[in-house]
Protein backbone atom coordinates (compact mmCIF):
# COMPACT_ATOMS: atom_id res chain seq x y z
CA UNK A 1 0.00 0.00 0.00
CA UNK A 2 1.17 3.04 -1.13
CA UNK A 3 0.86 6.32 1.33
CA UNK A 4 1.87 10.03 -0.47
CA UNK A 5 3.61 12.70 1.50
CA UNK A 6 0.39 15.09 0.65
CA UNK A 7 -1.97 12.01 2.62
CA UNK A 8 0.48 12.46 5.43
CA UNK A 9 1.11 16.04 5.71
CA UNK A 10 -3.17 16.74 5.78
CA UNK A 11 -3.37 14.04 8.76
CA UNK A 12 -0.89 15.64 10.77
CA UNK A 13 -2.39 19.45 10.05
CA UNK A 14 -5.93 17.77 10.84
CA UNK A 15 -4.88 16.62 14.38
CA UNK A 16 -4.00 19.89 15.49
CA UNK A 17 -6.93 21.21 14.99
CA UNK A 18 -8.19 20.86 18.72
CA UNK A 19 -9.17 18.04 21.37
CA UNK A 20 -11.93 16.69 22.97
CA UNK A 21 -11.34 14.39 26.11
CA UNK A 22 -12.77 11.19 27.32
CA UNK A 23 -10.13 9.74 29.53
CA UNK A 24 -9.42 5.73 29.60
CA UNK A 25 -9.28 3.02 32.65
CA UNK A 26 -7.39 0.18 31.83
CA UNK A 27 -9.79 -3.20 31.53
CA UNK A 28 -6.55 -6.14 31.54
CA UNK A 29 -6.38 -4.95 35.23
CA UNK A 30 -9.65 -5.50 36.76
CA UNK A 31 -9.19 -9.35 37.67
CA UNK A 32 -5.77 -9.03 38.33
CA UNK A 33 -6.38 -9.82 41.62
CA UNK A 34 -3.09 -9.21 43.25
CA UNK A 35 -2.60 -6.04 42.34
CA UNK A 36 -3.22 -3.32 44.36
CA UNK A 37 -4.51 -0.87 41.49
CA UNK A 38 -7.41 -3.24 40.82
CA UNK A 39 -8.83 -0.50 43.22
CA UNK A 40 -8.60 2.31 40.35
CA UNK A 41 -11.42 0.42 38.69
CA UNK A 42 -13.29 -1.20 41.58
CA UNK A 43 -13.17 0.53 45.13
CA UNK A 44 -14.85 -2.46 46.85
CA UNK A 45 -11.94 -4.69 45.66
CA UNK A 46 -9.27 -4.90 48.21
CA UNK A 47 -6.16 -6.11 47.30
CA UNK A 48 -5.02 -9.38 48.27
CA UNK A 49 -2.52 -8.35 50.72
CA UNK A 50 -2.56 -6.57 54.53
CA UNK A 51 -0.86 -3.73 53.14
CA UNK A 52 0.53 -2.35 50.46
CA UNK A 53 3.18 0.48 49.31
CA UNK A 54 3.77 1.85 45.63
CA UNK A 55 7.43 2.38 45.30
CA UNK A 56 7.25 6.02 45.42
CA UNK A 57 7.59 8.15 41.92
CA UNK A 58 7.28 4.07 40.34
CA UNK A 59 4.00 2.64 41.52
CA UNK A 60 1.80 3.83 38.47
CA UNK A 61 2.73 5.24 35.27
CA UNK A 62 -0.15 5.16 32.57
CA UNK A 63 -0.54 6.45 28.73
CA UNK A 64 -2.79 5.90 26.72
CA UNK A 65 -4.50 6.75 23.32
CA UNK A 66 -7.92 6.62 21.69
CA UNK A 67 -9.00 7.47 18.21
CA UNK A 68 -12.11 6.54 15.96
CA UNK A 69 -9.92 7.79 13.03
CA UNK A 70 -7.03 5.00 12.57
CA UNK A 71 -9.56 2.09 11.99
CA UNK A 72 -9.47 -0.38 9.05
CA UNK A 73 -11.82 1.78 7.32
CA UNK A 74 -8.92 4.38 6.83
CA UNK A 75 -7.57 2.63 3.93
CA UNK A 76 -9.54 0.10 1.44
CA UNK A 77 -8.68 -1.73 -1.70
CA UNK A 78 -9.56 -0.53 -4.80
CA UNK A 79 -8.61 -1.72 -8.43
CA UNK A 80 -6.26 -3.91 -6.68
CA UNK A 81 -4.24 -1.14 -4.52
CA UNK A 82 -4.51 0.12 -1.41
CA UNK A 83 -5.64 3.89 -1.30
CA UNK A 84 -6.01 6.40 1.47
CA UNK A 85 -8.60 9.32 1.78
CA UNK A 86 -6.97 11.67 -1.00
CA UNK A 87 -7.54 9.00 -3.45
CA UNK A 88 -10.65 9.88 -5.92
CA UNK A 89 -11.47 6.29 -6.17
CA UNK A 90 -11.86 6.47 -1.63
CA UNK A 91 -15.18 5.59 -0.53
CA UNK A 92 -15.95 7.66 2.55
CA UNK A 93 -18.96 6.19 3.64
CA UNK A 94 -17.54 3.20 5.89
CA UNK A 95 -15.06 6.45 7.37
CA UNK A 96 -18.18 8.73 7.74
CA UNK A 97 -19.82 5.24 9.73
CA UNK A 98 -17.05 5.24 11.81
CA UNK A 99 -16.42 9.02 13.26
CA UNK A 100 -19.91 10.03 13.24
CA UNK A 101 -20.33 13.81 13.66
CA UNK A 102 -16.88 14.05 14.41
CA UNK A 103 -13.46 12.16 14.32
CA UNK A 104 -12.14 12.17 18.09
CA UNK A 105 -8.46 11.62 19.06
CA UNK A 106 -7.62 11.75 23.11
CA UNK A 107 -4.31 11.02 25.01
CA UNK A 108 -4.48 10.33 28.58
CA UNK A 109 -1.30 10.19 30.94
CA UNK A 110 -0.87 9.58 34.56
CA UNK A 111 1.78 9.30 37.03
CA UNK A 112 0.78 8.31 40.75
CA UNK A 113 4.21 9.69 43.29
CA UNK A 114 2.85 7.68 46.20
CA UNK A 115 -0.06 4.86 47.07
CA UNK A 116 -0.24 2.87 50.07
CA UNK A 117 -3.43 1.04 51.98
CA UNK A 118 -3.41 -1.00 54.19
CA UNK A 119 -6.16 -3.63 56.33
CA UNK A 120 -8.44 -2.23 59.14
CA UNK A 121 -10.22 -5.33 60.37
CA UNK A 122 -13.23 -5.90 58.11
CA UNK A 123 -12.60 -2.75 55.99
CA UNK A 124 -9.46 -1.89 53.82
CA UNK A 125 -8.00 1.90 53.70
CA UNK A 126 -5.95 3.14 50.54
CA UNK A 127 -4.30 6.80 49.43
CA UNK A 128 -3.22 7.64 46.06
CA UNK A 129 -1.78 10.76 45.27
CA UNK A 130 -1.68 11.24 40.95
CA UNK A 131 -1.28 13.62 38.66
CA UNK A 132 -3.33 13.26 35.73
CA UNK A 133 -3.20 14.89 32.01
CA UNK A 134 -5.92 14.67 29.66
CA UNK A 135 -6.19 16.07 25.96
CA UNK A 136 -8.61 15.65 23.33
CA UNK A 137 -8.80 16.52 19.72
CA UNK A 138 -12.44 16.86 18.09
CA UNK A 139 -12.60 17.15 13.98
CA UNK A 140 -16.16 17.69 11.96
CA UNK A 141 -16.95 15.30 10.35
CA UNK A 142 -17.19 18.28 7.18
CA UNK A 143 -13.39 18.68 7.39
CA UNK A 144 -13.30 15.53 5.68
CA UNK A 145 -15.82 16.29 3.05
CA UNK A 146 -13.90 19.20 1.82
CA UNK A 147 -11.59 16.48 1.05
CA UNK A 148 -14.36 14.12 -0.26
CA UNK A 149 -15.61 16.55 -2.99
CA UNK A 150 -12.43 18.36 -3.60
CA UNK A 151 -13.01 21.69 -2.21
CA UNK A 152 -15.78 24.12 -2.12
CA UNK A 153 -18.03 23.52 -4.64
CA UNK A 154 -21.01 26.16 -5.14
CA UNK A 155 -24.05 25.25 -3.10
CA UNK A 156 -22.79 24.03 -0.55
CA UNK A 157 -23.62 23.98 3.14
CA UNK A 158 -21.09 23.00 5.88
CA UNK A 159 -21.51 22.20 9.96
CA UNK A 160 -18.05 22.98 11.50
CA UNK A 161 -19.79 23.67 15.32
CA UNK A 162 -18.33 19.79 16.57
CA UNK A 163 -14.78 21.31 16.52
CA UNK A 164 -13.50 21.11 19.64
CA UNK A 165 -10.83 21.88 21.69
CA UNK A 166 -10.50 20.27 25.52
CA UNK A 167 -7.57 19.28 27.91
CA UNK A 168 -6.78 19.55 32.01
CA UNK A 169 -4.22 19.00 33.82
CA UNK A 170 -4.88 17.94 37.39
CA UNK A 171 -4.11 16.33 41.03
CA UNK A 172 -6.14 13.89 42.55
CA UNK A 173 -6.02 12.97 46.20
CA UNK A 174 -7.75 10.04 46.93
CA UNK A 175 -8.95 8.63 50.15
CA UNK A 176 -10.57 4.90 49.64
CA UNK A 177 -12.34 2.24 51.95
CA UNK A 178 -13.74 -0.86 51.22
CA UNK A 179 -15.75 -2.79 53.66
CA UNK A 180 -17.16 -6.44 54.17
CA UNK A 181 -21.18 -5.56 55.09
CA UNK A 182 -22.19 -8.94 54.78
CA UNK A 183 -20.73 -12.31 54.35
CA UNK A 184 -20.85 -12.27 50.84
CA UNK A 185 -21.19 -8.38 50.10
CA UNK A 186 -17.95 -6.31 49.88
CA UNK A 187 -18.79 -2.19 49.00
CA UNK A 188 -16.42 0.28 48.60
CA UNK A 189 -15.75 4.10 47.57
CA UNK A 190 -12.86 6.79 46.88
CA UNK A 191 -13.34 10.39 47.89
CA UNK A 192 -11.20 12.21 45.39
CA UNK A 193 -10.01 15.74 45.97
CA UNK A 194 -8.97 17.74 43.05
CA UNK A 195 -6.59 20.48 42.49
CA UNK A 196 -6.82 21.89 39.06
CA UNK A 197 -3.47 23.24 37.16
CA UNK A 198 -4.10 24.11 33.55
CA UNK A 199 -7.23 23.84 31.65
CA UNK A 200 -8.84 25.11 28.09
CA UNK A 201 -12.12 24.32 26.76
CA UNK A 202 -14.71 25.07 23.93
CA UNK A 203 -18.03 25.43 23.25
CA UNK A 204 -18.56 26.32 19.40
CA UNK A 205 -22.53 26.46 19.43
CA UNK A 206 -22.43 27.78 15.84
CA UNK A 207 -20.04 27.63 13.04
CA UNK A 208 -21.43 27.08 9.40
CA UNK A 209 -20.30 28.29 5.61
CA UNK A 210 -22.50 28.43 3.01
CA UNK A 211 -20.56 28.61 -0.58
CA UNK A 212 -22.26 30.56 -3.71
CA UNK A 213 -20.84 31.46 -6.67
CA UNK A 214 -21.17 35.51 -5.65
CA UNK A 215 -20.66 35.11 -2.45
CA UNK A 216 -19.75 32.36 0.70
CA UNK A 217 -21.49 32.97 3.80
CA UNK A 218 -20.42 32.94 7.37
CA UNK A 219 -21.87 32.42 10.69
CA UNK A 220 -20.16 31.78 13.90
CA UNK A 221 -21.06 31.48 17.74
CA UNK A 222 -18.12 30.14 20.03
CA UNK A 223 -16.83 30.13 23.27
CA UNK A 224 -13.80 29.46 24.57
CA UNK A 225 -12.02 29.24 28.12
CA UNK A 226 -8.43 28.76 29.75
CA UNK A 227 -7.18 28.53 33.18
CA UNK A 228 -3.34 29.01 33.35
CA UNK A 229 -0.52 29.85 35.78
CA UNK A 230 1.02 32.10 33.06
CA UNK A 231 -0.04 35.60 31.45
CA UNK A 232 -1.58 35.64 27.88
CA UNK A 233 -1.33 38.58 26.11
CA UNK A 234 -4.32 39.98 23.83
CA UNK A 235 -4.38 42.69 20.91
CA UNK A 236 -7.20 45.78 20.83
CA UNK A 237 -9.84 43.27 19.22
CA UNK A 238 -9.16 40.47 22.51
CA UNK A 239 -7.38 38.00 20.26
CA UNK A 240 -4.58 36.42 21.58
CA UNK A 241 -0.87 37.11 20.90
CA UNK A 242 1.96 35.55 23.09
CA UNK A 243 2.18 34.87 26.29
CA UNK A 244 4.23 35.84 29.39
CA UNK A 245 4.92 35.75 33.18
CA UNK A 246 6.64 32.47 32.75
CA UNK A 247 8.16 30.79 36.55
CA UNK A 248 11.84 32.11 36.89
CA UNK A 249 12.24 30.25 40.11
CA UNK A 250 12.08 27.61 42.04
CA UNK A 251 9.44 29.20 44.56
CA UNK A 252 7.49 30.32 42.07
CA UNK A 253 7.26 27.15 40.18
CA UNK A 254 6.34 25.73 43.54
CA UNK A 255 3.05 28.68 43.85
CA UNK A 256 2.17 27.35 40.60
CA UNK A 257 1.99 23.88 41.05
CA UNK A 258 2.14 22.40 44.64
CA UNK A 259 0.47 25.66 46.08
CA UNK A 260 -2.31 26.59 43.37
CA UNK A 261 -5.35 25.85 45.39
CA UNK A 262 -7.68 28.53 42.85
CA UNK A 263 -8.76 25.68 41.06
CA UNK A 264 -10.70 22.85 43.28
CA UNK A 265 -12.58 19.76 42.74
CA UNK A 266 -14.36 16.96 44.10
CA UNK A 267 -14.75 13.34 42.74
CA UNK A 268 -16.39 9.91 43.81
CA UNK A 269 -16.00 6.57 42.64
CA UNK A 270 -18.92 3.97 43.76
CA UNK A 271 -18.27 0.29 44.01
CA UNK A 272 -19.78 -3.13 45.30
CA UNK A 273 -18.92 -6.62 45.00
CA UNK A 274 -20.54 -9.43 45.75
CA UNK A 275 -19.75 -13.16 46.48
CA UNK A 276 -22.38 -15.42 45.12
CA UNK A 277 -20.96 -18.76 46.15
CA UNK A 278 -17.31 -19.97 45.72
CA UNK A 279 -17.43 -20.58 41.66
CA UNK A 280 -19.52 -17.19 40.93
CA UNK A 281 -18.91 -13.00 41.67
CA UNK A 282 -20.50 -10.12 40.31
CA UNK A 283 -19.45 -6.39 41.03
CA UNK A 284 -20.38 -3.03 39.47
CA UNK A 285 -18.42 0.27 40.07
CA UNK A 286 -19.61 4.03 39.15
CA UNK A 287 -16.12 5.99 38.76
CA UNK A 288 -15.03 9.63 38.42
CA UNK A 289 -18.51 11.37 39.45
CA UNK A 290 -17.20 14.78 39.73
CA UNK A 291 -15.80 18.51 37.99
CA UNK A 292 -13.11 20.43 38.81
CA UNK A 293 -14.23 24.54 38.78
CA UNK A 294 -11.80 26.30 37.61
CA UNK A 295 -11.60 29.91 39.68
CA UNK A 296 -7.59 31.29 38.83
CA UNK A 297 -5.86 32.31 35.89
CA UNK A 298 -8.74 32.57 33.57
CA UNK A 299 -9.01 33.79 30.35
CA UNK A 300 -12.55 33.69 28.32
CA UNK A 301 -12.98 34.69 24.92
CA UNK A 302 -16.06 34.69 22.86
CA UNK A 303 -17.25 35.62 19.04
CA UNK A 304 -20.48 35.91 17.31
CA UNK A 305 -21.78 36.87 14.46
CA UNK A 306 -21.92 36.44 10.70
CA UNK A 307 -19.79 37.65 7.17
CA UNK A 308 -20.33 37.78 3.60
CA UNK A 309 -17.35 36.98 1.93
CA UNK A 310 -17.80 38.52 -1.73
CA UNK A 311 -13.51 37.24 -2.68
CA UNK A 312 -10.55 39.26 -3.13
CA UNK A 313 -9.67 41.75 -5.03
CA UNK A 314 -5.49 41.31 -6.64
CA UNK A 315 -4.09 43.05 -8.74
CA UNK A 316 -2.04 40.31 -10.96
CA UNK A 317 0.81 42.72 -12.15
CA UNK A 318 1.66 42.96 -8.06
CA UNK A 319 2.31 40.10 -6.31
CA UNK A 320 2.09 42.35 -2.82
CA UNK A 321 -1.36 42.81 -3.94
CA UNK A 322 -1.87 39.46 -2.37
CA UNK A 323 -0.88 40.19 1.13
CA UNK A 324 -2.44 43.18 1.49
CA UNK A 325 -5.99 41.16 0.05
CA UNK A 326 -5.78 39.23 2.84
CA UNK A 327 -5.18 41.61 5.71
CA UNK A 328 -7.97 43.18 4.43
CA UNK A 329 -10.03 40.27 4.63
CA UNK A 330 -8.98 39.58 8.20
CA UNK A 331 -9.75 43.11 9.27
CA UNK A 332 -13.27 42.87 8.20
CA UNK A 333 -13.76 39.56 9.68
CA UNK A 334 -13.08 41.19 12.91
CA UNK A 335 -15.52 43.66 12.54
CA UNK A 336 -18.12 41.54 11.47
CA UNK A 337 -17.11 39.06 13.95
CA UNK A 338 -17.66 40.45 17.60
CA UNK A 339 -15.22 39.43 19.91
CA UNK A 340 -14.54 39.49 23.62
CA UNK A 341 -12.09 39.29 26.23
CA UNK A 342 -12.64 38.77 29.95
CA UNK A 343 -11.95 36.27 33.30
CA UNK A 344 -15.07 33.88 33.51
CA UNK A 345 -14.36 30.81 35.33
CA UNK A 346 -15.55 27.92 34.06
CA UNK A 347 -16.10 23.46 34.78
CA UNK A 348 -14.85 20.69 33.25
CA UNK A 349 -16.09 17.34 34.27
CA UNK A 350 -13.71 14.20 34.41
CA UNK A 351 -16.62 11.55 32.28
CA UNK A 352 -18.10 9.12 34.17
CA UNK A 353 -17.21 5.41 33.85
CA UNK A 354 -19.83 2.53 34.10
CA UNK A 355 -18.08 -0.76 35.25
CA UNK A 356 -20.67 -4.05 35.03
CA UNK A 357 -18.31 -7.50 35.65
CA UNK A 358 -19.05 -11.34 36.29
CA UNK A 359 -16.24 -14.14 37.21
CA UNK A 360 -16.50 -17.43 37.08
CA UNK A 361 -14.12 -19.17 39.18
CA UNK A 362 -13.40 -22.64 37.78
CA UNK A 363 -10.43 -23.48 40.56
CA UNK A 364 -8.52 -21.74 43.18
CA UNK A 365 -6.08 -20.49 40.79
CA UNK A 366 -8.39 -20.23 37.19
CA UNK A 367 -10.74 -18.02 36.46
CA UNK A 368 -12.84 -16.90 33.54
CA UNK A 369 -14.48 -13.21 33.57
CA UNK A 370 -16.88 -10.70 32.18
CA UNK A 371 -16.42 -7.35 32.19
CA UNK A 372 -19.02 -4.41 30.87
CA UNK A 373 -17.66 -0.65 30.45
CA UNK A 374 -20.09 2.58 29.41
CA UNK A 375 -17.62 5.55 29.38
CA UNK A 376 -20.08 8.79 29.75
CA UNK A 377 -19.02 11.85 27.85
CA UNK A 378 -21.16 15.21 26.44
CA UNK A 379 -23.70 14.05 23.85
CA UNK A 380 -22.03 10.63 23.42
CA UNK A 381 -20.65 7.50 24.84
CA UNK A 382 -18.35 4.83 24.43
CA UNK A 383 -19.51 0.58 24.90
CA UNK A 384 -16.96 -1.75 25.48
CA UNK A 385 -17.10 -5.74 26.14
CA UNK A 386 -14.38 -7.61 27.26
CA UNK A 387 -13.57 -11.40 28.11
CA UNK A 388 -10.40 -12.84 30.20
CA UNK A 389 -9.01 -15.90 31.09
CA UNK A 390 -7.39 -15.20 34.41
CA UNK A 391 -4.16 -17.04 36.19
CA UNK A 392 -3.49 -16.48 39.93
CA UNK A 393 -0.60 -18.39 41.23
CA UNK A 394 -0.72 -15.50 44.22
CA UNK A 395 2.37 -15.83 45.62
CA UNK A 396 4.73 -15.83 42.29
CA UNK A 397 2.71 -15.02 39.21
CA UNK A 398 -1.17 -13.18 38.16
CA UNK A 399 -1.89 -12.72 34.48
CA UNK A 400 -4.65 -12.13 32.39
CA UNK A 401 -5.65 -12.49 28.64
CA UNK A 402 -8.42 -11.20 27.46
CA UNK A 403 -10.55 -9.58 24.56
CA UNK A 404 -12.14 -6.42 24.25
CA UNK A 405 -15.42 -5.85 21.96
CA UNK A 406 -15.34 -1.78 21.50
CA UNK A 407 -18.92 -0.45 19.75
CA UNK A 408 -17.64 1.62 16.61
CA UNK A 409 -14.41 1.06 18.01
CA UNK A 410 -11.29 -1.22 18.50
CA UNK A 411 -11.86 -4.41 18.41
CA UNK A 412 -8.47 -6.67 19.63
CA UNK A 413 -6.44 -8.19 22.78
CA UNK A 414 -5.08 -7.19 25.60
CA UNK A 415 -2.14 -8.44 28.45
CA UNK A 416 -2.10 -8.23 32.12
CA UNK A 417 1.36 -9.41 33.89
CA UNK A 418 2.12 -9.43 37.55
CA UNK A 419 5.33 -10.94 38.76
CA UNK A 420 6.70 -10.96 43.09
CA UNK A 421 9.74 -12.20 44.31
CA UNK A 422 9.59 -11.84 47.99
CA UNK A 423 7.64 -8.41 48.77
CA UNK A 424 8.60 -6.76 45.69
CA UNK A 425 5.75 -7.31 42.88
CA UNK A 426 6.26 -5.90 38.96
CA UNK A 427 3.11 -5.28 36.73
CA UNK A 428 2.40 -4.29 33.43
CA UNK A 429 -0.93 -4.21 31.59
CA UNK A 430 -1.84 -3.45 28.38
CA UNK A 431 -5.22 -3.10 26.09
CA UNK A 432 -5.81 -2.93 22.47
CA UNK A 433 -2.93 -4.27 21.45
CA UNK A 434 -2.94 -4.45 17.41
CA UNK A 435 -2.84 -8.17 16.02
CA UNK A 436 -2.82 -7.57 12.04
CA UNK A 437 -0.17 -5.41 10.63
CA UNK A 438 0.26 -4.32 6.75
CA UNK A 439 3.29 -3.45 4.37
CA UNK A 440 3.14 0.39 3.88
CA UNK A 441 5.24 1.81 1.15
CA UNK A 442 5.70 5.77 1.83
CA UNK A 443 6.09 8.13 -1.01
CA UNK A 444 8.40 11.07 -0.81
CA UNK A 445 9.83 13.43 -3.34
CA UNK A 446 13.51 14.63 -3.32
CA UNK A 447 14.98 17.37 -6.23
CA UNK A 448 18.33 16.44 -4.86
CA UNK A 449 18.93 13.15 -3.90
CA UNK A 450 21.78 12.09 -5.77
CA UNK A 451 21.03 8.36 -5.17
CA UNK A 452 17.35 8.58 -6.47
CA UNK A 453 17.84 7.05 -9.98
CA UNK A 454 13.48 7.81 -10.69
CA UNK A 455 13.05 10.34 -13.77
CA UNK A 456 10.83 12.28 -11.43
CA UNK A 457 12.46 12.17 -8.37
CA UNK A 458 10.45 10.04 -6.39
CA UNK A 459 11.72 7.42 -3.73
CA UNK A 460 10.19 4.89 -1.65
CA UNK A 461 10.28 3.26 2.01
CA UNK A 462 8.68 0.41 3.14
CA UNK A 463 7.43 -0.23 6.67
CA UNK A 464 5.52 -2.79 8.19
CA UNK A 465 2.94 -0.86 10.52
CA UNK A 466 -0.56 -1.85 12.22
CA UNK A 467 -3.55 -2.44 9.82
CA UNK A 468 -5.88 -0.35 12.61
CA UNK A 469 -4.71 1.41 15.17
CA UNK A 470 -7.89 2.89 17.68
CA UNK A 471 -6.97 2.73 20.67
CA UNK A 472 -3.72 1.66 22.96
CA UNK A 473 -3.03 2.04 26.63
CA UNK A 474 -0.20 0.76 28.85
CA UNK A 475 0.40 0.63 32.64
CA UNK A 476 2.91 -0.46 34.35
CA UNK A 477 4.46 0.16 38.24
CA UNK A 478 6.38 -1.59 41.51
CA UNK A 479 4.14 -2.37 44.58
CA UNK A 480 5.84 -3.73 48.12
CA UNK A 481 3.42 -6.07 49.52
CA UNK A 482 2.98 -7.16 53.05
CA UNK A 483 1.21 -10.02 53.93
CA UNK A 484 0.80 -11.36 50.65
CA UNK A 485 -0.68 -14.59 51.35
CA UNK A 486 -3.86 -12.94 51.71
CA UNK A 487 -5.56 -11.71 54.47
CA UNK A 488 -5.25 -13.26 58.10
CA UNK A 489 -8.66 -14.12 58.02
CA UNK A 490 -9.21 -14.66 54.18
CA UNK A 491 -6.02 -16.44 52.98
CA UNK A 492 -5.53 -16.91 49.06
CA UNK A 493 -5.87 -20.39 48.45
CA UNK A 494 -6.82 -21.72 51.46
CA UNK A 495 -10.34 -20.20 51.66
CA UNK A 496 -10.97 -22.19 48.17
CA UNK A 497 -9.77 -25.27 49.31
CA UNK A 498 -13.46 -26.95 48.57
CA UNK A 499 -12.49 -26.73 44.70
Amino acid sequence: MKISSKSIVIFISGLFLGFTSQAQQMLSLYYLETIPQVQNLNPAMAPRANGYLGIPLASSTYFGINTDMFGSELVQKYNGEWITLTNAGYDYGPFYKRIGKAANISVHQMVAPIQFGFKVKKGYFSFSWSEKVNMALSIPKDFFTIIDVGGFPDGSAYDFSAFGVNGQYYRELSFGYSYKIMSKLRVGFHAKFLQGLAAVKTDISQFNVKTGVDQWDIALKADAYISSPVEIHTDSSGYPTGIGGLPSTTKEIIDMGLLNFSNPGIAGDFGAVYEHNEAWTFSAALNDLGFIKWNGGLHSYSASGSYTFKGLNLDSSNIDSLDAATGELLDSLKSAIKSKSGNEGFTTGLGPKLYVGAKYNVNHYFSLGALSRTAFAKNNFQQEFNVSANLNLYRILTTTVNYTYSINGANTFGFGLALRRGPIQFYVASDYLPYAYRNYTIETTSEDDANDNSSDGKKTGRTIMPASFDNFNIMFGLNILFGAKGFRDEPMIETNNEF
